[in-house]
C-alpha cells in the first residue's frame, strides 16, 4: 500500500509550505530590519538634536562673559572648559539628567582623556575615544545598551552624547516576537488554504483516474466528463476521451472483424464438412472425387478471398497510413485501373469512358487503386446483362481531387442507399454460397476514403445508374 505522503496532493503541500514559508520570512525579516532602522534613525536623530542643544548652550555662556561684538571661538570655548570657568542652564541640566529608561547624558573631554564636563548622570564606564579615527569610535555607535555620537576635534578635545536605548530595545524584541507569531499564523493560515486548494487542483485528476479505471475494467463506452473550460486538465480529458475512442473503435472493429469473419466462414465450412463427410461414407468412383475435390477447392478459394478482403479492410480501417502518403495524381490511377478492367468491361457489354483531367493529390497509391477498382468493378458487375456505359472522370474542385464514377444501369432502390456502404449489405447470395462477391468493395472504398481524410457521396435512381463520388485533399 502506497503512503499518503507520496501522493500528488502531498507533494504540492510540502512545496507550497516551503515556498510559503520563504516568503513568509523574507517579509517578516525585511518589516523587522525596516523598524529597527526607523528606531534607530529616531534616536540618532535625537542625539543629534542633543548634541547641537548642549553645544549652543555652551557657546551662549561664553558669549555672555566675552565681548559680544566678536563671536567666540572653539578654542576660547576649550579654554574656558579647562579653567571650569562655563555651565550649563537649567533647562539644559533638566534635559541631561536622570537615569530612568531613555535618559540622556554627555561627557566632554580634554586631549589628555581628562574629563572637561559631563552630566551629573552620565554612566562611569564611558570610555574615551580617539578624534578624527571613525575606525577607533568616532561617529554615532552602539554600546551595550546605549547609543552615542561621538564627535573629536583636531587639539583633541572630544565629546560624548549618548542616551539610554532600553525602551527602544525592549519595543523591538516584543515586535520581533509579535511578528514571529503573526508570521507563524499566516504560514499555518497559508498551509489550510494550500491544502484546500491542492484538494480542489487534483479532484480532477482523480475523477480521470476514476473513470479510466472503469474503462480499463470493460466499460469501454463510458468517458471523462470535461467542464467545458480551456484549463490544461479539460484539455488532459479531451486527449484521454479521443484515446478511449479510438481504442473502443479498435476493439470494435475487432469484434466485428471477428464476428463476420465466424459468419461468412461459416457456410464454406459446412460445404466443406458436408462434402468430406459424404465423399467418405463410401467408396466413390474416380470421377465423384474429382467433383468433390473440385468443390473443396472453390469453396476454400471463395475462404481465401474472403479472408483476405477481410483482412485489408480492417487494416484500412485500423491505422493512419499517412506516413504512406505521397505525391500522386489521381487521373493516373484511374487510367490504370481502366486499363486493368478493360478485359472484364468487354465481358460484360460494357462501354468505358474517361475524362481524367489532372488531379493531383497525396495518398497510398496502392489504396486508392484498389478504392477505384471497387468502384469501377461494382459499375460493371451489376450493370444490365445486356451491356451498357461506365464513366470515370477526374479534376480538381478548390482543395479537392475529385473521381466520379457513373454508370447508365439498373439503380439502387432507395431503401438500400443509407446502408450501401455497409458490410455485406449486397452479399445475400455469398451468404448462401452462390456468387463469387464477398460484398466488402463499398465498405471497404469508405474505408480507404475515410483513411485518407476524404468523403465518398452516393447518388442513384431506379432505372437512371449510379454515380459514385470521392473527394480527396488537393495538394
Amino acid at each position: 500500500m502506497n503512503s499518503p505522503f507520496h501522493s500528488l496532493r502531498w507533494r504540492l503541500q510540502a512545496w507550497h509550505g516551503l515556498i510559503l514559508g520563504v516568503a513568509v520570512l523574507a517579509l517578516c525579516g525585511t518589516v523587522y530590519r525596516l523598524a529597527t532602522y526607523d528606531r534607530y534613525h529616531r534616536i540618532d536623530r535625537d542625539l543629534i538634536g542633543s548634541e547641537r542643544l548642549l553645544i549652543r548652550s555652551l557657546f551662549r555662556d561664553l558669549q555672555a562673559g566675552a565681548n559680544r561684538d566678536t563671536p567666540p571661538s572653539p578654542e576660547q570655548m576649550l579654554e574656558r572648559l579647562r579653567q571650569r570657568q562655563l555651565s550649563l542652564p537649567e533647562d539644559i541640566t533638566t534635559h541631561f539628567s536622570g537615569t530612568e529608561p531613555g535618559y540622556r547624558y554627555f561627557v566632554l573631554r580634554d586631549s589628555d582623556g581628562s574629563v572637561l564636563l559631563q552630566s551629573p548622570n552620565a554612566p562611569a564606564d564611558r570610555p574615551s575615544f580617539v578624534p578624527n579615527d571613525p575606525a577607533l569610535g568616532e561617529g554615532i555607535r552602539t554600546d551595550g545598551r546605549f547609543r552615542e555620537a561621538r564627535r573629536g576635534s583636531p587639539d583633541g578635545f572630544s565629546s560624548i552624547v549618548g542616551r539610554d536605548i532600553t525602551p527602544e530595545e525592549e519595543q523591538l524584541v516584543r515586535f520581533k516576537w509579535s511578528l514571529s507569531v503573526s508570521g507563524i499564523g499566516v504560514w499555518l493560515l497559508g498551509l489550510l488554504g494550500g491544502w484546500w486548494l491542492a484538494g480542489r487542483a487534483i479532484k480532477p485528476i482523480a475523477r480521470i483516474s476514476a473513470t479510466a479505471t472503469r474503462i480499463a475494467a470493460g466499460n469501454l463506452d463510458e468517458r471523462i466528463s470535461t467542464a467545458g473550460t480551456a484549463s490544461e486538465l479539460d484539455q488532459l480529458s479531451h486527449v484521454l476521451n479521443e484515446t478511449f475512442d479510438r481504442l473502443n473503435a479498435a476493439f470494435e472493429r475487432q469484434r466485428r472483424f471477428t464476428a463476420d469473419a465466424a459468419h461468412e466462414l461459416r457456410t464454406p465450412v459446412t460445404i466443406l464438412l458436408n462434402e468430406t463427410q459424404r465423399i467418405l461414407k463410401r467408396e466413390r468412383s474416380g470421377e465423384e472425387y474429382r467433383q468433390s475435390a473440385a468443390t473443396c477447392q472453390e469453396t476454400a478459394q471463395r475462404m481465401r478471398r474472403l479472408t483476405e478482403t477481410l483482412l485489408l479492410l480492417a487494416r484500412q480501417e485500423a491505422a493512419d497510413n499517412r506516413a504512406q502518403h505521397a505525391p500522386d495524381d489521381l487521373a493516373r490511377i484511374a487510367a490504370d485501373t481502366l486499363a486493368q478492367l478493360a478485359t472484364l468491361a468487354t465481358a460484360h457489354r460494357i462501354e468505358e469512358h474517361a475524362k481524367l483531367d489532372p488531379a493531383p493529390c497525396r495518398i497510398d497509391a496502392g489504396a486508392i487503386g484498389i478504392l477505384v477498382t471497387n468502384l469501377v468493378a461494382n459499375a460493371i458487375q451489376h450493370h444490365h446483362p445486356t451491356g451498357g456505359h461506365v464513366w470515370v472522370t477526374t479534376g480538381r474542385d478548390g482543395n479537392h481531387a475529385v473521381l466520379t464514377v457513373r454508370d447508365d444501369g439498373p439503380g439502387i432502390p432507395a431503401d438500400d442507399l443509407p446502408s450501401i456502404f455497409e458490410r455485406f449489405h449486397r452479399a445475400d447470395a455469398a451468404r448462401t454460397g452462390g456468387g463469387n462477391h464477398t460484398g466488402l468493395g463499398l465498405a471497404i472504398a469508405k474505408a480507404i476514403a475515410d483513411n485518407h481524410r476524404g468523403t465518398i457521396t452516393v447518388a442513384s435512381e431506379p432505372g437512371r445508374g449510379t454515380t459514385f463520388t470521392v473527394r480527396l485533399p488537393a495538394t
